[in-house]
């Protein structure tokens, strides 16, 4: 999440005077945030912070545009001080039954000589085909860092010797973005190998796509919580809850009794979390019996002219308070998010 950073009018003007004397390649980017020319400068003993330089090493430097050169080298892949950085991409199943991507840094040994040697192609390799190139692999290296692995495949030039692939149905990814990954190869009727198009559905959900946070053996749920700033704005923060799929290890519930709110209406409420005997968590519904008498419930006050004019208004889970017939009331939570300054 991008954040921003005043600055003082004395550093701006006294910036200003310099640049009359000599050549400075300080700018200031539109956000507001002083910086070097990108490209420029270095993130030595900076990570995480603004360079010496005045460039930026920090996590929304991409963001911004304004990273130091070095920045992906030494504030990268835990610190990639003598290696390269090469960032591979994969995707893994989402929550929603779609996919997400995932980008994972490695960091290369420059010394070749702590990686496996690769024996070279025989002379008669691939005769009646086409070499290709395939996805590269990575293993440990004799230094600590990584080795980059190619693969070379011999592709078919017969299309007949490969599966006809069907055309995506017309409601393929209808809630999801359509993208292409790396090339596939399979096994062709000649002894060679077929190259195909792998096609991912990606979410668009943000929280189908978290972390699993060690919650391997569990089922990860996240919830937005609205913390308040103390002036009229909120933040919305994510709270991540690994829930348990022995039900066993949970509080067994106790149904309601039959004549449970005969004159109300049963409303489930927002879910509390309680920790399970094996440790992970419990998901635990609340139950309301909300009257139907609109009287018995307290007038809300409409939101006052120009309510959040510095914010997003964002509705969070329904609250509930007595009502004057022993039952209860729905009360809509309205929340004001600040739309940049949270972190």
């Amino acid at each position: 999440m991008k954040r921003f950073r005043a600055i003082t009018t004395t550093f701006l003007v006294a910036g200003s005077l310099l640049g009359a004397c000599a050549q400075d390649t300080t700018q200031v980017s539109s956000e507001g945030r002083l910086t070097q020319a990108p490209g420029s400068g270095s993130c030595l003993d900076a990570c995480g912070a603004q360079s010496a330089d005045g460039c930026w090493c920090d996590d929304v430097c991409e963001d911004y545009g304004d990273c130091c050169s070095d920045k992906p080298k030494l504030c990268g892949a835990a610190s990639c001080t003598d290696g390269q950085i090469v960032v591979s991409k994969s995707f893994v199943a989402s929550t929603d039954d779609m996919e997400c991507l995932v980008e994972t840094e490695h960091c290369l040994a420059e010394d070749l000589d702590g990686c496996p040697v690769s024996s070279p192609l025989p002379s008669d390799f691939c005769l009646s085909g086409q070499v290709v190139q395939g996805p590269s692999s990575f293993v440990a290296g004799a230094d600590g860092k990584e080795c980059e692995i190619g693969s070379v495949h011999c592709v078919t030039k017969d299309e007949t010797a490969c599966p006809q692939l069907s055309e995506l149905p017309a409601d393929y990814c209808a809630n999801g973005d359509i993208v292409k990954g790396e090339a596939m190869f399979i096994p062709s009727a000649d002894g060679m190998e077929c190259q195909t198009q792998s096609v991912h559905c990606l979410s668009k959900s943000v929280d189908s796509c978290s972390p699993s946070g060690g919650c391997d053996n569990g089922e990860l749920k996240v919830e937005d919580l609205f913390v308040d700033k103390g002036n009229g704005l909120s933040c919305v923060t994510p709270a991540s809850h690994c829930l348990t799929k022995d039900a066993s290890a949970c509080p067994q519930h106790t149904p309601v009794p039959p004549d449970y709110c005969d004159e109300g209406q049963i409303v489930t409420g927002a879910s509390s979390y309680v920790d399970s005997t094996d440790g992970m968590e419990c998901e635990l519904p609340s139950v309301h019996c909300v009257t139907t008498d609109v009287d018995a419930c307290p007038a809300v006050q409409p939101l006052p002219p120009g309510f959040c004019e510095g914010g997003k208004v964002v509705k969070g889970p329904d609250s509930f308070v007595p009502a004057a017939d022993g039952m209860e009331c729905v009360v809509a939570s309205i929340h004001c998010v600040d739309g940049g300054n949270c972190s």
